[in-house]
């Protein structure tokens, strides 16, 4: 009887002694894994079930100091609070569209403190996290390629499944996962093994296949800048011919897929054909009619489609286009000048942070690449940071969280520090 007990306690002890930092490391993992994999409503679920509860007993229990003294976060609060506030003070639509804003800053907060929180593992553990995220990378996008295998074939957009449905938004992500799984394993923190090369090597050409065949320029763009910079930092770093032949078997793998998928031609043709997919008309209209509170705003409350901008220009002109396609008008729109400087002052932080930290150089040349992906993929698309669980999280949020937490640290041993620390505290009795 005492040995079937003594069976029984033992997984339960070491659940107990993960601790919830842990946990909430292996919610996130899991939760990552839903998210490229699976439908939405499978990864929301997970995200409202597990993560957003564990948070909140991580805050009330001890983990709410250190972000009370987190730079970064407090200045994101202070955002989602006064978009929370703000839109009852401007907005002019309807009351629920009021009462959604207020929850969406709720949720943002929230959202951003689970991530704050789980980004202090990622960079404390960054061989297996560079290895996962590479993972996450390929996962998606051989997800979004195998299912819609068919449609590549005839030409049509693709995209992938859950979080990456969508084709810009699933590019972009792929993308940021890449980034980040790419200097978590090659930076010079680190050594790499011959399994991260194979990892990495699969990652790179899926994504690129597949951010290729979502025939998405903004992202596409954004990747090829990325490619050819990492190219050559690594030639900088360790000026190894193998990483001038791996670039060019990368693209040599993804032009001869694409012309014997739809024929290189054809592809070219049709990423013109759509030409600046209206973008240019977006923003004149929403540059031309500013809204009516330039300090605060038309209030995150009101649909874009009730604004100047989409009544009197879009409207006219046959387009059944609301948001502004560009995060920074698309914050100024919503939360006016104030919002727009909180706004700056998010990626600013990361910036500054990385360039006073210390490291090597191409260390902190890769983390402004990661800002400077995060710029550029939301240059042409998204309008806002503070929302409800959304892909922007993905390739919005944890580029400046990774990057801010990762300048601050100070040090590997630091984190390793704080690792320990927490094995010690989970085994006390």
């Amino acid at each position: 009887m005492n040995t079937l007990q003594d069976r029984t306690r033992a997984p339960l002890s070491v659940i107990k002694s993960l601790g919830a930092e842990r946990w909430l490391s292996v919610l996130f993992a899991t939760w990552l894994l839903l998210a490229v994999t699976t439908p939405e409503v499978v990864y929301r679920s997970f995200f409202h079930a597990l993560i957003y509860p564990l948070t909140l007993f991580l805050l009330v229990r001890r983990e709410n100091g250190v972000l009370r003294r987190d730079g970064f976060v407090r200045l994101f609060l202070v955002f989602c609070g006064y978009m929370a506030v703000t839109t009852w003070v401007v907005g002019k639509g309807p009351v629920e569209d009021d009462l959604q804003a207020t929850r969406w800053g709720f949720e943002a907060a929230l959202g951003l403190a689970a991530f704050s929180l789980w980004v202090r593992a990622v960079v404390g553990h960054g061989e297996f996290w560079g290895r996962w995220f590479l993972l996450l990378a390929l996962s998606g996008a051989l997800c979004g390629i195998l299912f819609s295998w068919s449609d590549a074939a005839a030409g049509v957009r693709i995209g992938a499944l859950g979080v990456m449905e969508h084709p810009i938004q699933g590019a972009s992500i792929a993308i940021m996962f890449l980034a980040i799984g790419l200097f978590l394993t090659f930076g010079r923190h680190r050594s790499s093994s011959a399994t991260d090369l194979v990892i990495a090597l699969g990652s790179l050409v899926a994504v690129t296949v597949f951010v290729t065949l979502t025939q998405s320029r903004g992202p596409l763009v954004a990747l090829l800048v990325y490619l050819f910079f990492f190219t050559a930092l690594q030639c900088f770093r360790q000026g190894r011919l193998v990483t001038l032949c791996a670039f060019v078997l990368v693209i040599g793998l993804v032009t001869g897929l694409l012309q014997w998928l739809m024929g290189f031609e054809a592809f070219l043709e049709q990423l013109m054909a759509r030409g600046a997919s209206y973008r240019l008309e977006i923003w004149t209209a929403y540059l031309t009619y500013l809204p009516e509170s330039l300090l605060l705003g038309n209030g995150a409350g009101m649909n874009f489609d009730l604004t100047d901008a989409s009544r009197l220009y879009l409207e006219p002109m046959g387009l059944d286009i609301s948001h502004p396609h560009n995060i920074w008008l698309g914050v100024f729109v919503e939360t006016g000048l104030i919002g727009l400087l909180m706004q700056v002052g998010l990626v600013l932080l990361p910036i500054v942070a990385t360039l006073r930290s210390r490291g090597p150089i191409s260390d902190k040349l890769h983390r402004l690449a990661l800002v400077g992906l995060f710029l550029l993929l939301t240059f042409s698309d998204e309008y806002t940071l503070l929302i409800s669980l959304h892909p922007i999280w993905l390739f919005g949020w944890l580029p400046l969280v990774f990057v801010w937490t990762w300048s601050t640290r100070r040090g590997p041993e630091h984190m390793a520090g704080y690792a320990d620390r927490h094995d010690q505290r989970a085994h006390k009795p």
